[in-house]
């Protein structure tokens, strides 16, 4: 550092102050080119590549736009009889605090005995109207930029694609999943929180958080997420977010699915007191889930069964099927099946036992 005082003394010969570094803030633009976003720009004699020909505003995507700083030593301090230059300290602070952003700071560039660096990082990903940068040596050879930044948290787009944006959406019940597109402002891959409620209540996460891919102008992904078992009727809300900023929502309404069950007597049945058993047939959809129905009887409101299983088997038409047995009762009376899959209900099968 003593040496850069010796050089900026000697530079100093007939002006009436010390010179301080010019310190430059861009952003990498979509055209991939850096936009300068403050008053001091590049210098021309610097030859730094890859500028835009227009200015953008000190506004910042945070985790997204990469910022490229350049710090130029100026003409006054001249290290060409130097082997190499003191490497500048680069500070930004968000609200005050320092961040912990990684910043990268290249060798040094010359033109002729004049040396710039340039440094680059990731906008923190914290909201902010308040961010700013200083570059230089030390204390004595350092700028501050006068340009204070915001940054702006990049907003999520969800979009559930069994539904038509815009209209009513119903998702039925224990039936497979339905799939989420999750799509981000930027071109940096972004993680987002995926949360759901159930009329209100929240859920546990069945989601992992998700990492978006880069696509045209922005990031993305797709993914499933299980189709909750639920009353008819019943509200569920999906949630994607980035950290603690607020959600963006899409609601679907869950409807039960079809179950249905048969005795094989058919819709007649005269059964008999003792005579051995029945044959009951369960149908649901293929995707419910579990693939197991649980049957109950009861005679005279007397249980008989008590959820007993059945595995069901999917066919080509994507249905689910079971197929039990029944024993009769040994009684006369009024007999109730009850069949239910995944939580939901079949009609009630109530027939007289002779």
């Amino acid at each position: 550092m003593k040496y850069l005082l010796l050089l900026l003394l000697a530079g100093c010969e007939g002006l009436t102050s010390i010179p301080h570094p010019t310190v430059t803030v861009l952003k990498k633009t979509e055209a991939n080119c850096f936009a300068v976003m403050t008053p001091d720009p590049v210098s021309p004699a610097l030859n730094v590549p890859a500028l835009c020909p227009d200015p953008e505003p000190p506004r910042l995507l945070g985790g997204d736009d990469r910022v490229e700083v350049v710090i130029d030593y100026g003409p006054d301090v001249d290290f060409a009889g130097a082997s190499s230059a003191p490497k500048p300290n680069v500070m930004v602070t968000v609200d005050g605090a320092v961040t912990d952003e990684p910043i990268e700071i290249s060798q040094e560039h010359r033109v002729g005995g004049r040396v710039y660096f340039i440094a680059t990082f990731l906008t923190p990903n914290t909201p902010s109207i308040d961010m700013q940068v200083t570059a230089g040596v030390d204390a004595e050879f350092q700028t501050t930029v006068p340009t204070v930044f915001t940054i702006i948290i990049p907003p999520v787009s969800l979009s559930l694609l069994e539904c038509v944006m815009g209209q009513p959406c119903q998702l039925t019940g224990a039936t497979g999943s339905a799939h989420i597109k999750v799509s981000v402002q930027g071109t940096e891959p972004q993680t987002v929180l995926v949360h759901t409620l159930l009329d209100s209540q929240p859920q546990p996460d069945t989601l992992p958080p998700v990492i978006t891919d880069l696509a045209p102008g922005h990031t993305e992904h797709t993914t499933a997420i299980i189709v909750p078992a639920a009353h008819d009727g019943a509200q569920w809300v999906i949630s994607a977010q980035i950290g603690a900023e607020p959600p963006t929502n899409v609601i679907a309404t869950i409807v039960a699915p079809a179950i249905t069950s048969a005795l094989s007597c058919g819709g007649s049945c005269a059964l008999v007191h003792g005579t051995g058993s029945v044959g009951l047939s369960i149908v649901a959809p293929g995707l419910i889930h579990p693939l197991q129905a649980l049957v109950t009887t009861s005679l005279n409101g007397v249980p008989q069964l008590v959820a007993a299983p059945v595995a069901l088997t999917v066919d080509a038409s994507d249905h689910a099927n079971g197929l039990l047995a029944v024993p009769i009762p040994n009684t006369a009376g009024s007999w109730q099946v009850d069949v239910s899959v995944g939580g939901y209900s079949a009609p009630a099968i109530v027939t007289t036992i002779q």
